[in-house]
């Protein structure tokens, strides 16, 4: 009898499906909350941008590099 052989998929991987998931989870979400209300585009844009912005954790080095201006000033 033969050895099954462990597929080879490694941890990140993984990863992919999970984004793909999560970014159609998102969309969804978004679809549906757009559909539901009477917002403008741009108001609609301007949130996506926010949302992906603090997933992606960006928010805290554009707060720093802004107080380092101020304490310059």
């Amino acid at each position: 009898m033969k050895a099954y052989r462990r597929l080879p998929i490694r941890p990140w991987m993984l990863l992919v499906p999970a984004g793909v998931i999560g970014l159609a989870v998102h969309s969804a979400v978004l679809y549906y909350v757009v559909l539901h209300m009477s917002l403008p585009i741009a108001a609609v844009s301007g949130v996506i941008v926010l949302i992906v912005i603090k997933h992606l954790g960006l928010l805290s080095p554009l707060y720093v590099l802004f107080r380092r201006r101020s304490n310059r000033q």
